[in-house]
């Protein structure tokens, strides 16, 4: 690979004068503009490239930003990502995608490690519930936005409102007649799953209950428990374990309502009534972009303030095909 010295000793120049040529800016622009010209023609016919450590080096800036997700197996977290990426790339940063699989452990060892890679910024889902068991790791400076799992005292955040979200479909299944439920919850431990389960709790008879890791094989299980009883619907706490119901719906002549949250793909094809509580994921995505945006500035804000948003409710025509005890 060509270097600055080569580039250099081609244009008869310092290798500073390269450098400053090649890194633009006002730097850039007292150097006669037919020395810039013979260096950046120079460096395009040798296809040279910067360093970008090194440049992170003398910056202290490398355009990276982290994005540490619980779960990237999960569609929701994967389009997350691909839009927060797309986001970044528009305003000239790099992505770098980490997922802890809801390991506390591995949680933590990203969180140690992810600074000395030397990243401008970190936007975290996380499992870690206090803001002081987080400022114990991460530098006291580092740029940080929370995603969807908000933690009392950081004002960076970005997320749903989980009792809208849970009223929200309780109120759709509640109006076609559901009095019973069975419910797939993921780990208590997690705040999201935590309340989604406590409010369809309080607002309907649970009748069996499965709790396990948000994974379609917990659905799956939670489906052949569910074979002995004969709730009006099933709830499932995220889209990840109504996919494993429905993965053992199939050979089922009359399946249950299915209630849950985030949208299932292709539901709109299933023959098998479904309702989803479903988040804005493309605000959620900007949302944390805009914040960490906020953050990288010369001179950042001070003052955050949580964005919080409200979910909307997607039915598929086999929902509308009848109403349950009518």
């Amino acid at each position: 690979m060509p270097t600055l010295q080569d580039i250099a000793n081609q244009t008869r120049t310092s290798i500073s004068t390269v450098s400053r040529v090649l890194a633009g800016g006002p730097s850039a622009r007292r150097i006669s503009h037919a020395t810039r010209q013979r260096v950046m023609e120079a460096a395009r016919v040798a296809g040279y490239r910067p360093n970008l450590i090194a440049r992170s080096l003398r910056t202290r800036k490398s355009h990276t930003i982290a994005l540490l997700v619980s779960d990237i197996a999960n569609p929701w977290f994967g389009q997350m990502a691909r839009l927060i990426e797309q986001s970044l790339h528009r305003h000239g940063y790099s992505l770098m995608l980490c997922n802890s699989g809801e390991e506390l452990a591995s949680e933590v060892e990203y969180l140690q490690l992810l600074p000395q890679k030397g990243i401008d910024g970190l936007i975290f889902v996380p499992l870690t519930r206090t803001k002081k068991a987080l400022m114990e790791i991460l530098p006291a400076n580092l740029p940080l936005v929370v995603l969807d799992r908000p933690i009392a005292g950081i004002g960076w955040s970005v997320y749903t409102d989980q009792d809208q979200s849970a009223h929200l479909l309780c109120d759709i299944l509640e109006n076609h007649g559901v009095k019973t439920i069975a419910l797939a919850a993921g780990p208590q431990q997690i705040v999201t799953h935590r309340r989604r389960a406590e409010i369809c709790a309080e607002r309907f008879k649970v009748i069996a209950r499965v709790d396990g890791p948000a994974q379609r094989e917990t659905g799956r299980m939670a489906f052949v428990k569910f074979l002995n009883v004969r709730p009006d619907a099933i709830v499932c706490t995220n889209n990840f374990l109504g996919q494993g119901i429905l993965d053992s719906m199939t050979e089922v002549e009359q399946p249950a309502l299915i209630g849950c949250f985030d949208e299932i793909p292709m539901m709109h094809l299933l023959p098998i009534p479904i309702v989803c509580s479903v988040q804005d994921v493309p605000m959620l995505a900007e949302g944390c972009v805009n914040q960490m945006l906020a953050q990288l500035q010369p001179q950042p804000q001070t003052s955050p303030k949580p964005i919080v948003l409200t979910s909307r409710a997607v039915t598929n025509p086999a929902f509308h095909r009848g109403r349950i005890n009518s």
